[in-house]
């Protein structure tokens, strides 16, 4: 190749491994000789080259309910679109620095995306001690000098109140994921969610309950029960459980109450593809997980790549999608006719 081209080995190393800057016409010489011959990069030889393993490693715990495709597939992606291999390994023991060490202390990867991240995660705390390369699909509590993308969730739950708000609904309710008895005991998403729920509730005047509910079908299932009875003047549902969202589509109109003339659900962080097969359509804020994967994966590769700026720290706000599970608040009269109903033998 270099003989073809008229330059040296090394000239050719030089744009092939991107190590030196090279003149353009040089560099079209050397584009041109590699197209004419056929060659295709050796990524283990460069890897061994380098010292690099040109791979990065995607940990995150396994839970049977939580779908990471759409987070996958695009960090994937944008990884193989700058010559990085991405690998999943999902952790499986409570012992989830010593899996992480494993990986960096041998040099597997050369760095690690994390996914589900709690707000005191003793996997960033490792890596922060280790100087280890690695990005967050998530957020900590302290977050200096962390690259991190996340979902807006104060943004994407404050709108959804906000809209509800003007549709005249005055009593909602917050329906969250119980993470208290699993090992996402302090996973952010569900605490961010209730903590600007509560602040947003109570600056507006408005009412609200919260309830935490576990993927046990039987908890699913009663959760209609539970919010009729513990608050019956709720009129609007915000459900960050996209299978306790399915639950209340189901077992509310079995109690009478029609969606969304005398209530109203909305999801958030949701999978729309799951909204769109409920009776109604479910209207819903959809986690951006396409685009997460991407930023995150791209904030690492940087960072591999020499980047020593300032971290790479982005909200994402999740998309609205309009359902048919959303309708003005029910007017007094209506309330009060359905309480009797509800009342007489």
């Amino acid at each position: 190749m270099a003989a073809r081209a008229n330059v040296s080995i090394a000239t050719v190393s030089f744009v092939v491994n991107g190590t030196k800057p090279v003149s353009q016409q040089t560099r079209e010489r050397i584009t041109k000789a590699i197209e004419e011959l056929g060659y295709r990069r050796n990524a283990m030889a460069r890897a061994l080259a380098s010292r690099k393993s040109r791979t990065i490693a995607l940990i995150y715990p396994l839970l049977e309910h939580h779908n990471h495709h759409s987070f996958v597939a695009s960090a994937a992606a944008a990884a193989e679109e700058r010559e990085y291999h991405l690998v999943l390994w999902p952790i499986h023991s409570g012992n989830a620095t010593a899996e992480i060490a494993s990986l960096v202390q041998t040099g597997m990867a050369d760095g690690v995306l994390l996914m589900e991240v709690q707000l005191e995660d003793e996997r960033v705390n490792y890596l922060q001690q280790a100087k280890a390369p690695f990005a967050l699909i998530g957020r900590t509590r302290e977050l200096t000098g962390i690259d991190y993308v996340d979902i807006d969730f104060e943004h994407s739950t404050e709108t959804a109140i906000e809209r509800l708000a003007a549709l005249g609904h005055t009593n909602i309710a917050l329906v969250i994921e119980d993470f208290s008895r699993t090992p996402l005991a302090q996973y952010s998403p569900p605490v961010r969610v209730e903590e600007v729920f509560r602040t947003v509730m109570s600056t507006k005047r408005l009412s609200g309950t919260v309830f935490r509910v576990s993927h046990d079908t039987s908890a699913m299932m009663s959760l209609a029960d539970d919010i009729l009875g513990t608050d019956p003047e709720t009129t609007a549902i915000i459900a960050m459980h996209d299978e306790a969202a399915l639950a209340l589509v189901m077992a509310l109109p079995e109690r009478g109450m029609q969606i969304p003339q005398d209530i109203s659900i909305v999801g958030i962080a949701s999978a729309t593809t799951i909204g769109a097969v409920m009776h109604p359509p479910l209207t819903t804020y959809e986690a951006p997980g396409a685009a997460l994967g991407r930023l995150a994966a791209e904030a690492l590769i940087a960072r591999l790549e020499g980047g020593g700026g300032p971290p790479t720290q982005v909200l994402v706000p999740c998309p609205p999608h309009l359902g048919a599970s959303v309708g003005p608040a029910p007017s007094q009269a209506r309330i009060e006719a359905k309480a009797e109903a509800a009342d007489s033998p």
